[in-house]
């Protein structure tokens, strides 16, 4: 047997030498092994371990006219996302696919980052973002991109989408701080602009305006810890501190927490926190923070 020059990558060419067949069955092997039989791609697949033959995904997609690559429009910033990314990441693998993530760090942003995913071929992009704007989902569908959004309440009817009921999760909060006597509630969101922010504080506001408690709403300007320490100032220094305060992430939530025992407050003493997300740090001893769990690896599943 002929061994290939160790100095030049192995190719499909030394494989089927190897094996005993054809080029055009070693390709075959890896971008259609169904069509394969057991026995050769057995032998294709041994040989091509002995030789430590790669395929090139480049190549295959050029014939194929797909990459197998499927891209993910998220925030840079917040654990949730990280858990998210892991999850998409995951998923695809186990379908023979690639993640190719494109990330920004706040609103502003995003369009240059959609810019910036119409530059590659894929196979399908997961707009993971809630602040996408509506014009702008309906801009990425004329493209014809396969797209998925996933926790985006206002995609609906725009792009295929995965979410959460947000509203109706909130609303579960809100009546729980309204049976615990809470009349005064205040909501600290993230972005305003974030659709799932927006969805979180309708349903608390109107469950809790059915109880006659009031609920105002308030920014933080990011769904980050920092966010929510430095949000904790501006509740302290309110004429009259809130009997709750519903935040619309937990990651937010554990700022605020640190950020009111920082300035001798504590919760529940001298005010009710909760949270959104269900991040395992909820259930620290330090935190012990009420929240509504989001079943991310599931949503994952069906946006993949």
């Amino acid at each position: 047997m002929v061994r290939p020059d160790r100095k030049r990558p192995v190719t499909s060419v030394d494989v089927a030498a190897a094996a005993g067949v054809s080029q055009a069955t070693v390709a075959r092997c890896f971008t259609t092994p169904e069509v394969v039989a057991p026995d050769t791609r057995l032998k294709i697949e041994a040989a091509a371990d002995r030789l430590g033959y790669v395929p090139n995904a480049i190549a295959r997609s050029l014939k194929s006219q797909r990459t197998n690559i499927v891209g993910a429009v998220v925030p840079a910033v917040g654990e949730y996302w990280q858990n998210v990314v892991t999850y998409f990441s995951r998923r695809l693998t186990a379908r023979g696919r690639q993640l190719l993530l494109f990330s920004f760090l706040d609103h502003a942003e995003v369009n240059e980052t959609l810019e910036a995913v119409m530059q590659y071929r894929l196979d399908g992009l997961i707009l993971a973002s809630a602040n996408i704007a509506e014009t702008q989902l309906a801009r990425m569908r004329q493209t014809g991109l396969s797209l998925v959004a996933f926790n985006h309440p206002d995609a609906a009817g725009i792009v295929p989408s995965v979410t959460v009921d947000n509203e109706a999760g909130a609303s579960e909060l809100a009546r729980h701080l309204a049976g615990l006597g809470c009349t005064r509630v205040l909501y600290l969101g993230g972005v305003a602009a974030a659709s799932t922010d927006r969805a979180r504080f309708r349903g608390a506001a109107r469950t809790l305006a059915s109880t006659g408690a009031t609920c105002n709403y308030m920014e933080a300007g990011a769904f980050t810890y920092d966010a929510g320490y430095r949000a904790a100032d501006t509740v302290v220094n309110l004429d009259r501190l809130p009997d709750a305060i519903m935040v619309g992430s937990d990651e937010v939530a554990f700022g605020m927490l640190d950020g009111l025992r920082r300035r001798g407050l504590t919760a529940p003493a001298d005010v009710l926190v909760t949270g959104f997300d269900g991040l395992p740090q909820a259930s620290w001893a330090g935190y012990d923070l009420t929240t509504l769990v989001q079943p991310a690896d599931q949503l994952a599943e069906h946006a993949v």
